[in-house]
Order: C-alpha cells, then structure tokens, then sequence
C-alpha cells in the first residue's frame, strides 16, 4: 500500500516537471515565434528618395574615352563594331520631358546604337552615330544614380519576388550553399555536425555548414558573430522560420537579404543591389558567369571582392559553376560556356554619394518644396525619384579643378602645410537655369560646409557691374550726359563726404596707380576703385541698392560709399544669380537643382519648369555683357590667353582689402560660372611665411575658372556672343562720351556701342575734358 502511494506521488511530480517543462518549452516556441515573426514580418526596409543626374547628350565630337567610361558607368555592355562600339540603348525609365520635344532618342529604345570613331585611342573623337542604318545627329543616354538619402532606418534595397528572380540565382545559392534546401525543416544535420567537429577541434567557430534558413535567420536577427552559441541559437529559430513561412517565401526573402559587400558605410546585400553595383545591370541582364561570382560572394564578401581580390572571386566563381554542374543545375556545354563569359565589372563603386556638396541643395530644396506635406525626416522614405540638373562628369572637372588651383597656390605662397585655403566652384546654364556643377569645399569628407549656398564673403570688384548697370538704367548725369562706355571718369586721389558726423572717406587703387582720364570702359575692365566710387557717387547709393535687388540679390545691400567697391557680404549663389541675369539678356529667377520628382510608381510628383522674370532692360544687360568682354581683352583678366583660354567670354574678377578672399565670375554664351577662393578661419598671420602673400581674382580665382571652362566646354563649339538687337554703334566724343559732332577729328572720336533707344542727345567736340561733378 505505501509503495503505491509513493507511485502515485512520484508521479503527480513527474507530470508536475513535465508540466512546467511544457509550459517553458511553449513560452520558448512563442518567445521564437515572436522573434521571427517580428524579424519577417516588420518592413525592415522602405522604398529609398534616390537622386539622379541629369540625361547625357552624346554627340561629336566627344572623346571615345569619356564616351566609353559613361557607358560602362550606366551598365552598357558594348562591342566592338566597324570603327567603333555598338550596344542596345536601354529602354528610358525616367520622364520623357527630361529630353529635347520630340527628340529620337524616344524611339531608339532597345534599338541598337553604334558609335563611328575616327580611331581606337581614349583620344579619338566621335565622328557618326548609326540605328538602323539611319545617321542621328545625337542621342541622350538615361540619368546617372548619384545618391540615396540616408535615414536611420535600417538598410536601404531593391526588393524583389521570388518569380521576378532569374532560376539560375536559386539553382546557384543551392548548388553553393545548401543543396538540401528543399529536403530539410530548417537544419541539415549533417552539415551542422561536420561544422561543430570543425569548430570544437580548431576552436575558431569559422566553419559554416548553415543552412539557407540558417543564413536568413542570422540577417534577419542581426546576428554575425561567429561563435557556438549563435550557432546553437539557429538551431531553434531556423525550425520555427520554417514552421511559420513556406519554402519559397523564406528563399524569396534570402535572395533579397543576403550580404554581398560593404562600400563606404553601405551594405550591398541582395542580389538586385548586387547585380547594379558589382555590373551595372539589372538582375534579370546578368550571365550565367556573372551570377555565378556574385553567388560566390556569399561565402566572404570582403575575402572575395573581386575590386580588391580579383583572382580569388574567379576561383570561387569556378567553385560555384562546377558544383552547379555536379548537382545537375547546368550541364556541361552550360558550364563551359559560362566560364567562357568575360567579367566586366562596373566602375568600383564609391563610398558616399558621388555628388555631395550638389546632394546637399537638393536635399534643402525638397526639404523647401514639401514642407507643407512631410516633414524632413520623412523624406528619405518617401520612395521619390528625384531627377536633377547634375552633369556628374563637369562636377568632377570642378572638384579637380579647384583641388588643383588650391595646391598650386598653396605651393606657390609657400604655404603648404602652415594654411589650408578654401574654395568654392558653381556653373549654371544661364538660359535653362539650370545648376550643372555646385562644389561648396575642398574636400567633403573634411568639411561639409557648403559655402556656395551658406557663406558669405565680401564680393570686392565683382560688385562692380551693378553699380555701372545702375548707370545706365539712369541713363544720364546730373548734367544730362548719358552714360556711355567711352563717358570719361576721372581716376585721380579724391574724398567723399557722405556723412556729416564721420570723417571723409577717400577710395584708393589696388596698385596704387592713377590713370586721369579714361573710359567709363576702361573703369570697368581694369576694375578702378576711384572711378566706381565716383560713378556711385553720381548715380546714388541708394538706386544701387535697387539695381542689385533688381537683379537678383536677396542680401541687403548698405547705403554706404564703400560699397561700389564691394564691402558688402554675398553668398556666391547671389552672386551667380547676378551675372546669370547678364548672361540671359536681362532675365533671370532662381537658379534650379530638381527638374522632376516621380513618385515610387513612376508617376509624376512635381515638375520644374524654369521661368525665367525680366529683371533689367535687355539693352542694359547686353552693355554689361559687352563690357565684361574687355576684362578679358585688356582688364584684370587678360591673362586668360596666355593661360590657354580663347573662348568669347565676359566676366569680372574680385579681391577685397585685406586679400582674404578672391572671386572669378564670368560667361560664355553656354555657361556662367563662379570660383571663389578664400580662407575660413579669416586673415592670414603672415609672420610664418617668407612671401608676402595676396590672394587676388586674377591670380587665384580666374585659373581655376579657366580650367573649369576649358575642359567642361572642350567638345562645344566656340559660339561667339550673338549681335545684339539693343545696341547699336555711334561715333561718340572720348572728352564728353557724347555723340561727335561731325566736324570733330578722328583723334577724338571712337566708334562705340550705346543702348538703342537710350543714345546721347548731346553732340559734342570739346577741347578739353569737362570738370568733374564730384
């Protein structure tokens, strides 16, 4: 009887333990369940805002080297054909108004191209392109990705269906990874065991032997360290994946999770994203070969790099190929011709994006275009395809531009390693208004400042050409003499008395030089500081004032003498505003980064279209421009010959008192363009070097906006400023700048040109020049 009562006793306990080990186990099994369905179930990624560049005109006679290297870079894959390369241009997946109106390019997709040569070098220029035996005049290639917006949400990836997968990358991963995948409920024993004989034996817990459930698992939950108890930890959550997900659905997600490499601080992990940054290719374009060395990644994305270890990414590649052909995923003739396919990777991808100090007004003026509907942290998950005004290739001759005119000046002062001068490069399309090139530093990784957008700097003499603009929009003195080029100014020592409680203030020269009588042309192009002070003087501080709001300028501009000779502060995006008005007839508005933003689907979000505002008379801003001229022919920028430069051009160059900053800005009938050069930290202690050292426009700032527009225009043809309709020429009286009389010598006569409608009224013949009204 006792011995049955302890029966009954010990077994009320063991259905006790068995119980509560039930009831630990269950907890456990919804522990995991909670895990995975956590991990598999909550988005861990979004649809990204991505930034593209603008399309790319190819036309002659571009260079065959920059041609072939934009091709590579957009994942073309060329041949070669009869003087010259052929390919199929892609099928355009951006919005049809980024092209010229009904241009052919719309009709030559999936069409092939081939591009004639006149010889096989980098240097060879583009002489024909050819489809369909039809000659084209040019084609546009489709928008460059430049860079995603970050977010603090996880990894950002191109997400695919199973089907939308080719079965090659499935029959791969299975062949290299886990040929069992179907046959087992998560774990492979036999792989498990043969991988914890390994790892007890050698202590180093680097033999693998997970399965593709195992992998995933591993992704999903975050968890790379290789050590027995991770591995242990699978063996429970893989089962669960598993019971809770189908076969397909667990592998549809693997090929969307799996890691591929690292650039920079971003994760390449699937293999959508793997086959655009290892080939510049959609997924579904790669060959058998390719997919093979992406698949091969797998095992060490870092050890196999093929940018960084390309002999070791071919062997595992042959690894994957023959172990393909030993589970029967390939046949022999499948295998052989997938060895026989050359590897062509894309250009080694950039950390970052490749484009930074442009990314960042982008991302300003989305930030200012959608305020009203998102906030700014929204942004970067909003799935937006952003297309901008970015020519990538002038944005990379300006970075080099500027880094090779920045250590050329440090070098030459000597000052290399003691200071570190600063710059700042941007070009507008000054009839699309469109910003191809925006550099606000010297290096991005060292300093994120944009200082195009966010500095502001004196202007010195660029200022200038706004107060002799206020000039003409005046049109006369207080004398009734019109404001011509050949109107004489006085360049002689001499104060003005603005202020009755401060002292006088007296305007010297940069050389201390004094010239006597010139030209109001002459003034301008050898940029005088006396004789803008006194036309300033003449026209009023505040009209100038006016004129520069006019224009363009959104700083407020002082009413005080010092500034006709630029003592005012603007950022350099005013600045190019400014002459992008000059070079665009008098019209202008703000100058735009974002032609088009898509929403995810494809559709329009919001269009930009310039419209540029009549900001000065366009007889007005056609003087300016043929003034500027002069600074190049006989002014402070006439050292731009002997520099290489023989373009038509007008620009203005910029220095202020104490050399801390000096500016170029000038034009072509294509592009305005902008160099600032400076220092941040403010005025130089000169005591540490041995040369005196001044920072002027012609010296430090206009040799690097002649490299800039040397290489960016290389291959545009040299358009000469067209005549103007506003001007018209007139023999004027150099001592009066009046229309001659016709009795007056030829000594004293020049032919110049005056604004139509605005000719002097006055003829004159003086024998002498007039005393002056300041």
């Amino acid at each position: 009887m006792k011995l049955i009562q302890k029966l009954i006793k010990n077994r009320k306990s063991i259905f006790g333990i068995s119980g509560v080990i039930g009831v630990l186990f269950l907890s456990f099994f919804l522990y995991l369940l909670g895990q995975v369905n956590s991990a598999f179930e909550t988005p861990t990624e979004f649809i990204p805002t991505r930034i593209y560049s603008n399309v790319t005109r190819i036309a002659a006679p571009l260079a065959r080297g920059s041609v072939e290297q934009k091709l590579k870079a957009l994942g073309y894959n060329t041949k070669a054909a009869e003087n010259g390369i052929s390919f199929t241009l892609h099928s355009p997946e951006y919005p049809d108004y980024l092209l010229p109106p009904d241009h052919p390019t719309l009709t030559l997709k999936d069409k092939l191209i081939t591009l004639r040569f006149d010889g096989e070098s980098p240097d060879s220029r583009l002489s024909g392109i050819v489809s369909g035996g039809a000659e084209i005049n040019d084609i546009y290639l489709e928008p460059e990705f430049v860079a995603t917006l970050s977010s603090e949400k996880s990894q950002i990836r191109e997400v695919l269906k199973f089907d939308e997968f080719p079965k090659a990358i499935p029959d791969a991963v299975m062949a290299a990874e886990d040929n069992r995948f179907y046959d087992h409920f998560g774990i492979d024993p036999r792989g498990f065991l043969r991988a914890v004989f390994v790892n007890l034996k050698t202590l180093s817990f680097s033999q693998g032997g997970s399965t593709i459930t195992q992998q995933l698992v591993k992704n999903l939950m975050e968890r790379r360290n290789r050590n027995l108890f991770m591995k242990i930890n699978e063996l429970f959550l893989a089962p669960v994946l598993e019971f809770k997900y189908t076969k397909q659905q667990i592998f549809e997600r693997y090929l969307n999770e799996v890691f591929l490499g690292q650039i920079g601080a971003y994760e390449v992990r699937g293999f959508a994203e793997g086959a655009k940054y290892f080939f510049g290719k959609k997924v579904n374009d790669l060959n058998s070969g390719e997919i093979a060395l992406l698949v091969g990644l797998i095992k060490g994305p870092a050890f196999y790099s093929p940018y960084k270890h390309y002999e070791r990414a071919v062997i595992r590649q042959r690894y994957v190929l023959q172990r393909m052909l030993e589970t029967g995923k390939i046949n022999d003739s499948e295998f052989k011709k997938a060895l026989g396919h050359p590897i062509r990777l894309s250009q080694a991808p950039q950390a970052g994006n490749r484009a930074p100090y442009f990314v960042d007004y982008v991302k300003a003026e989305l930030v200012r275009l959608l305020k009203d509907r998102f906030e700014e942290d929204e942004i970067p998950e909003l799935g937006f395809q952003v297309y901008t005004t970015l020519d990538l290739g002038m944005n990379q001759i300006a970075q080099e531009s500027l880094q090779k005119g920045l250590d050329g000046i440090e070098n030459r002062l000597g000052i290399k390693g003691i200071f570190e001068l600063q710059g700042a490069v941007a070009a507008v399309d000054q009839s699309s208004g469109e910003i191809r090139t925006l550099i606000g530093g010297r290096n991005y990784s060292q300093s994120t400042f944009n200082r195009v957008l966010n500095m502001k700097r004196q202007a010195g003499s660029t200022f200038k050409p706004i107060v002799y603009a206020t000039a003409f929009r005046q049109i006369k003195d207080s004398n009734g003499n019109a404001f011509t080029p050949a109107y004489p100014i006085q360049d002689e020592k001499w104060r003005w008395k603005y202020n009755s409680k401060q002292p006088a203030w007296s305007p010297s020269n940069y050389e201390g030089e004094r010239l006597g009588w010139i030209s109001l042309k002459t003034a301008l192009t050898r940029s005088i500081n006396t004789t803008s002070a006194r036309i300033a003087k003449r026209v009023g501080l505040a009209e100038i004032a006016e004129t520069a709001r006019v224009i363009g300028l959104e700083s407020t501009v002082p009413e005080v003498p010092s500034v006709a000779l630029g003592s005012l502060e603007l950022s350099p995006i005013e600045t190019l505003r400014a002459y992008m008005t000059f070079a665009n007839h008098g019209s202008s508005d703000t100058p735009m980064v974002i032609k088009s933003i898509l929403n995810p689907d494809g559709s329009d979000f919001f269009r930009n279209e310039y419209r540029p505002k009549p900001r000065l008379d366009p007889g007005i801003a056609d003087m300016m421009t043929y003034l500027l001229q002069g600074v190049f022919e006989d002014g402070t920028a006439r050292s731009a010959g002997a520099l290489g430069f023989d373009r038509p051009a007008a620009g203005k160059t910029g220095t202020t008192n104490d050399y801390r900053d000096a500016w170029f800005v000038g034009y072509t009938p294509q592009l305005t363009a902008l160099v600032w050069v400076g220092l941040d930290q403010g005025i130089m202690d000169t005591s540490k070097v041995k040369k005196k050292i001044h920072l002027t426009g012609a010296v430090a700032a206009l040799p690097i906006w002649i490299e800039l527009m040397k290489r960016s225009l290389q291959y545009e043809p040299e358009l000469p400023f067209p005549e103007s309709e506003h001007l018209v020429e007139m023999r004027l009286d150099i001592r009066s700048g009046q229309k001659a009389e016709s009795s007056c010598p030829e000594s004293q006569v020049v032919l110049e040109k005056v604004i139509a409608g605005r000719e002097p009224e006055k003829s004159t013949c003086l024998s002498d020049f007039p005393k002056d009204i300041d």
